[in-house]
Protein backbone atom coordinates (compact mmCIF):
# COMPACT_ATOMS: atom_id res chain seq x y z
CA UNK A 1 0.00 0.00 0.00
CA UNK A 2 2.73 2.40 0.96
CA UNK A 3 4.36 1.60 -2.55
CA UNK A 4 1.50 2.39 -4.08
CA UNK A 5 0.63 5.92 -2.82
CA UNK A 6 4.58 7.14 -3.21
CA UNK A 7 5.02 7.19 0.43
CA UNK A 8 8.34 6.27 1.79
CA UNK A 9 9.99 5.22 5.04
CA UNK A 10 13.18 5.45 7.11
CA UNK A 11 14.36 4.85 11.01
CA UNK A 12 16.23 7.47 12.46
CA UNK A 13 16.88 8.18 16.28
CA UNK A 14 15.35 10.64 18.61
CA UNK A 15 15.19 10.76 22.24
CA UNK A 16 17.02 7.85 22.47
CA UNK A 17 14.40 5.65 20.57
CA UNK A 18 14.75 4.25 17.23
CA UNK A 19 11.31 5.47 15.19
CA UNK A 20 10.54 4.51 12.18
CA UNK A 21 8.51 7.06 10.06
CA UNK A 22 6.60 7.47 6.65
CA UNK A 23 6.65 10.22 4.39
CA UNK A 24 5.20 11.70 1.42
CA UNK A 25 4.89 15.07 -0.85
CA UNK A 26 7.13 18.39 -0.38
CA UNK A 27 5.90 21.55 0.87
CA UNK A 28 4.68 22.93 4.13
CA UNK A 29 5.54 20.38 6.63
CA UNK A 30 2.32 18.29 8.55
CA UNK A 31 3.24 15.42 11.22
CA UNK A 32 0.57 12.82 11.86
CA UNK A 33 0.09 11.45 15.32
CA UNK A 34 -1.44 7.93 15.15
CA UNK A 35 -4.15 6.51 18.23
CA UNK A 36 -4.14 3.11 19.57
CA UNK A 37 -4.10 0.49 18.74
CA UNK A 38 -3.09 1.78 15.20
CA UNK A 39 0.37 2.89 13.69
CA UNK A 40 1.52 5.53 10.98
CA UNK A 41 -0.16 3.58 8.09
CA UNK A 42 -3.41 4.29 9.34
CA UNK A 43 -2.52 7.79 7.57
CA UNK A 44 -1.85 6.32 4.24
CA UNK A 45 -5.07 7.49 2.24
CA UNK A 46 -4.88 11.19 4.01
CA UNK A 47 -1.26 11.95 3.10
CA UNK A 48 -1.48 10.69 -0.33
CA UNK A 49 -4.23 13.24 -0.78
CA UNK A 50 -2.06 16.20 1.11
CA UNK A 51 1.40 14.87 -1.04
CA UNK A 52 0.82 17.71 -3.51
CA UNK A 53 1.13 20.54 -1.21
CA UNK A 54 2.80 19.25 1.83
CA UNK A 55 5.34 17.04 2.80
CA UNK A 56 3.48 14.57 5.00
CA UNK A 57 5.38 12.71 7.64
CA UNK A 58 3.55 10.24 9.98
CA UNK A 59 5.83 8.31 12.48
CA UNK A 60 5.16 5.19 14.54
CA UNK A 61 4.75 6.67 18.18
CA UNK A 62 6.70 4.73 21.05
CA UNK A 63 5.76 1.12 21.96
CA UNK A 64 4.01 1.16 18.69
CA UNK A 65 4.40 -0.24 14.70
CA UNK A 66 8.02 -0.79 13.80
CA UNK A 67 9.17 1.79 16.51
CA UNK A 68 11.10 0.74 19.55
CA UNK A 69 9.03 -0.46 22.78
CA UNK A 70 10.90 0.41 25.84
CA UNK A 71 9.87 -0.46 29.09
CA UNK A 72 9.00 3.14 30.31
CA UNK A 73 8.44 6.34 28.87
CA UNK A 74 4.42 6.14 28.13
CA UNK A 75 3.27 9.04 29.86
CA UNK A 76 2.43 12.53 27.50
CA UNK A 77 5.53 14.66 28.74
CA UNK A 78 7.83 11.79 27.55
CA UNK A 79 5.85 11.14 24.24
CA UNK A 80 5.75 15.47 23.72
CA UNK A 81 9.83 15.16 24.39
CA UNK A 82 10.36 12.14 21.21
CA UNK A 83 7.63 14.28 18.95
CA UNK A 84 9.93 17.10 19.61
CA UNK A 85 13.02 15.40 19.57
CA UNK A 86 11.97 13.79 16.16
CA UNK A 87 11.18 17.26 14.63
CA UNK A 88 14.83 18.69 16.05
CA UNK A 89 16.11 15.80 13.89
CA UNK A 90 14.04 16.68 10.67
CA UNK A 91 15.24 20.12 11.04
CA UNK A 92 11.57 21.41 11.90
CA UNK A 93 11.15 24.23 14.08
CA UNK A 94 7.12 24.37 13.15
CA UNK A 95 4.96 22.12 11.85
CA UNK A 96 1.10 21.58 11.35
CA UNK A 97 -0.15 18.89 13.32
CA UNK A 98 -3.10 15.80 13.29
CA UNK A 99 -3.76 13.70 15.36
CA UNK A 100 -6.02 10.93 16.22
CA UNK A 101 -7.38 8.89 19.80
CA UNK A 102 -4.10 9.21 21.91
CA UNK A 103 -2.17 10.80 19.76
CA UNK A 104 -4.63 14.08 20.05
CA UNK A 105 -4.26 14.27 23.66
CA UNK A 106 -0.37 14.81 23.34
CA UNK A 107 -1.15 17.40 20.18
CA UNK A 108 -3.24 19.62 23.04
CA UNK A 109 -0.48 19.55 25.52
CA UNK A 110 2.23 19.88 22.87
CA UNK A 111 -0.02 23.25 21.46
CA UNK A 112 -0.53 24.08 25.17
CA UNK A 113 2.98 23.31 26.40
CA UNK A 114 5.05 24.21 23.19
CA UNK A 115 2.71 26.42 21.28
CA UNK A 116 5.75 27.65 18.95
CA UNK A 117 6.22 24.51 17.61
CA UNK A 118 2.69 23.85 16.30
CA UNK A 119 1.36 25.89 13.39
CA UNK A 120 -2.20 24.64 13.15
CA UNK A 121 -3.71 21.58 14.84
CA UNK A 122 -6.36 19.01 13.71
CA UNK A 123 -7.60 17.12 16.26
CA UNK A 124 -9.43 13.73 15.79
CA UNK A 125 -12.05 11.68 17.78
CA UNK A 126 -10.97 13.59 21.21
CA UNK A 127 -12.86 16.46 22.81
CA UNK A 128 -10.59 19.97 23.51
CA UNK A 129 -9.44 19.42 27.30
CA UNK A 130 -11.86 21.75 28.64
CA UNK A 131 -15.10 19.95 28.95
CA UNK A 132 -17.54 20.95 31.38
CA UNK A 133 -20.19 18.49 33.52
CA UNK A 134 -23.73 18.99 32.72
CA UNK A 135 -26.87 16.96 32.97
CA UNK A 136 -26.40 15.82 29.13
CA UNK A 137 -22.89 15.12 29.59
CA UNK A 138 -23.08 12.87 32.56
CA UNK A 139 -26.14 10.77 30.90
CA UNK A 140 -23.89 10.29 27.84
CA UNK A 141 -20.81 9.08 30.39
CA UNK A 142 -23.50 6.61 31.92
CA UNK A 143 -24.42 5.52 28.28
CA UNK A 144 -21.26 5.55 27.40
CA UNK A 145 -19.37 3.64 30.38
CA UNK A 146 -20.52 0.11 29.26
CA UNK A 147 -18.53 0.45 26.08
CA UNK A 148 -15.52 1.41 27.88
CA UNK A 149 -14.73 -1.71 29.81
CA UNK A 150 -11.87 -2.80 27.14
CA UNK A 151 -9.64 0.74 28.62
CA UNK A 152 -9.60 -0.61 32.16
CA UNK A 153 -8.65 -4.47 30.96
CA UNK A 154 -6.13 -3.35 28.49
CA UNK A 155 -4.52 -1.08 31.45
CA UNK A 156 -4.81 -4.21 34.00
CA UNK A 157 -0.69 -5.75 34.23
CA UNK A 158 -0.50 -9.02 33.11
CA UNK A 159 -4.25 -9.16 32.14
CA UNK A 160 -4.12 -6.32 28.93
CA UNK A 161 -0.93 -7.86 27.34
CA UNK A 162 -1.91 -11.32 27.47
CA UNK A 163 -5.37 -10.83 25.82
CA UNK A 164 -3.81 -8.87 23.38
CA UNK A 165 -0.92 -10.51 22.80
CA UNK A 166 -1.87 -14.65 23.12
CA UNK A 167 -3.96 -16.98 21.16
CA UNK A 168 -6.58 -15.41 18.88
CA UNK A 169 -6.28 -12.24 19.63
CA UNK A 170 -9.86 -11.61 20.23
CA UNK A 171 -9.51 -8.48 22.03
CA UNK A 172 -7.47 -6.97 19.34
CA UNK A 173 -9.57 -7.78 16.36
CA UNK A 174 -12.98 -6.47 18.63
CA UNK A 175 -11.24 -3.11 18.99
CA UNK A 176 -10.30 -2.53 15.51
CA UNK A 177 -13.87 -3.73 14.26
CA UNK A 178 -16.05 -2.83 16.89
CA UNK A 179 -16.30 0.97 16.38
CA UNK A 180 -15.99 0.92 12.39
CA UNK A 181 -18.73 2.14 10.43
CA UNK A 182 -16.93 1.41 7.35
CA UNK A 183 -14.78 -2.27 7.04
CA UNK A 184 -11.36 -1.33 8.08
CA UNK A 185 -9.21 -2.65 5.14
CA UNK A 186 -7.99 -6.37 6.23
CA UNK A 187 -4.55 -5.62 5.82
CA UNK A 188 -3.91 -2.62 7.91
CA UNK A 189 -6.23 -4.82 10.54
CA UNK A 190 -3.94 -8.15 9.58
CA UNK A 191 -0.83 -5.29 10.70
CA UNK A 192 -1.72 -4.08 13.50
CA UNK A 193 -3.20 -7.24 15.68
CA UNK A 194 -0.05 -9.02 14.46
CA UNK A 195 2.43 -6.10 15.89
CA UNK A 196 0.71 -6.98 19.09
CA UNK A 197 2.23 -10.19 19.50
CA UNK A 198 5.19 -9.08 20.60
CA UNK A 199 5.02 -9.22 24.26
CA UNK A 200 6.84 -5.79 24.60
CA UNK A 201 3.98 -4.36 22.63
CA UNK A 202 1.65 -5.65 24.32
CA UNK A 203 2.74 -4.35 27.52
CA UNK A 204 3.84 -1.07 25.96
CA UNK A 205 0.15 -0.65 25.37
CA UNK A 206 -0.85 -1.73 28.74
CA UNK A 207 1.53 0.78 29.98
CA UNK A 208 0.12 3.53 27.91
CA UNK A 209 -3.25 2.97 29.26
CA UNK A 210 -2.16 3.35 32.66
CA UNK A 211 0.07 6.36 32.66
CA UNK A 212 -1.15 8.25 29.77
CA UNK A 213 -4.82 7.23 28.22
CA UNK A 214 -6.44 6.86 31.63
CA UNK A 215 -4.66 9.37 33.48
CA UNK A 216 -5.20 12.15 30.54
CA UNK A 217 -9.01 11.84 30.69
CA UNK A 218 -9.55 12.32 34.29
CA UNK A 219 -7.11 15.32 33.99
CA UNK A 220 -9.63 17.17 31.08
CA UNK A 221 -12.70 15.60 33.40
CA UNK A 222 -11.10 17.36 36.61
CA UNK A 223 -10.70 20.51 34.66
CA UNK A 224 -6.69 20.30 35.25
CA UNK A 225 -6.65 22.36 31.87
CA UNK A 226 -8.90 25.12 33.04
CA UNK A 227 -7.14 28.39 32.94
CA UNK A 228 -4.59 27.71 29.98
CA UNK A 229 -5.73 29.42 27.05
CA UNK A 230 -5.35 27.20 23.92
CA UNK A 231 -4.38 30.07 21.39
CA UNK A 232 -3.53 27.51 18.38
CA UNK A 233 -5.53 27.52 15.61
CA UNK A 234 -7.62 24.35 15.94
CA UNK A 235 -10.32 22.34 14.27
CA UNK A 236 -11.46 19.03 16.31
CA UNK A 237 -13.31 16.87 14.18
CA UNK A 238 -15.44 13.92 15.04
CA UNK A 239 -17.24 11.12 13.50
CA UNK A 240 -20.98 11.95 13.59
CA UNK A 241 -21.88 8.38 14.34
CA UNK A 242 -19.56 8.73 17.28
CA UNK A 243 -21.80 8.30 20.07
CA UNK A 244 -19.67 7.86 22.53
CA UNK A 245 -20.05 11.47 23.80
CA UNK A 246 -23.20 13.60 23.12
CA UNK A 247 -22.46 16.53 20.42
CA UNK A 248 -23.55 19.45 22.41
CA UNK A 249 -21.21 18.49 25.18
CA UNK A 250 -18.30 19.45 22.79
CA UNK A 251 -18.71 22.55 22.47
CA UNK A 252 -15.71 24.93 23.21
CA UNK A 253 -16.17 28.43 24.88
CA UNK A 254 -13.73 31.18 23.18
CA UNK A 255 -12.45 31.96 26.66
CA UNK A 256 -10.48 28.20 26.85
CA UNK A 257 -9.57 28.14 23.17
CA UNK A 258 -10.76 31.30 21.33
CA UNK A 259 -9.43 29.61 17.42
CA UNK A 260 -11.00 26.45 18.06
CA UNK A 261 -13.98 25.22 16.23
CA UNK A 262 -15.93 21.68 15.80
CA UNK A 263 -16.80 19.91 13.27
CA UNK A 264 -19.01 16.13 12.24
CA UNK A 265 -17.97 14.14 9.56
CA UNK A 266 -20.52 12.55 8.27
CA UNK A 267 -20.09 8.69 7.90
CA UNK A 268 -17.33 7.84 10.53
CA UNK A 269 -17.25 6.56 14.19
CA UNK A 270 -14.07 6.66 16.24
CA UNK A 271 -12.30 5.57 13.34
CA UNK A 272 -12.95 7.87 11.37
CA UNK A 273 -9.84 8.25 9.10
CA UNK A 274 -10.90 5.05 8.30
CA UNK A 275 -14.23 5.28 7.65
CA UNK A 276 -14.03 8.33 5.50
CA UNK A 277 -10.47 9.01 4.89
CA UNK A 278 -11.69 11.43 1.87
CA UNK A 279 -13.79 13.44 3.43
CA UNK A 280 -11.39 13.66 6.83
CA UNK A 281 -8.84 14.96 4.13
CA UNK A 282 -10.83 17.35 2.44
CA UNK A 283 -11.54 18.91 6.04
CA UNK A 284 -7.71 19.23 6.79
CA UNK A 285 -6.87 20.60 3.56
CA UNK A 286 -9.33 23.35 3.52
CA UNK A 287 -8.15 23.75 7.25
CA UNK A 288 -4.32 23.98 6.37
CA UNK A 289 -4.55 26.02 3.53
Amino acid sequence: MTEAVGIRSRVLTANGLRMNLVETGEGAPVLFLHGFPQSSRAWAPVMASLAERHHAIAPDLRGAGATDAPRGGYDSATIQADVLALLDELGLAQVDLVAHDWGALVGFDLCLNHPERIRRYVAIAVPAPYIRMSRALMAGMLKAMPHLWFQYVVATPGLGPALLSRGRQRLAHWLLRAFEVRPMNDDDVAAYVSTLRDPARAKAASRLYRKLILPGFMKIMGGAYRGRVLHTPTLVLFGADDALLPKDALAISPDDAPHTRVEFVPGGAHFVVDDNPDEVARRIRAFLE
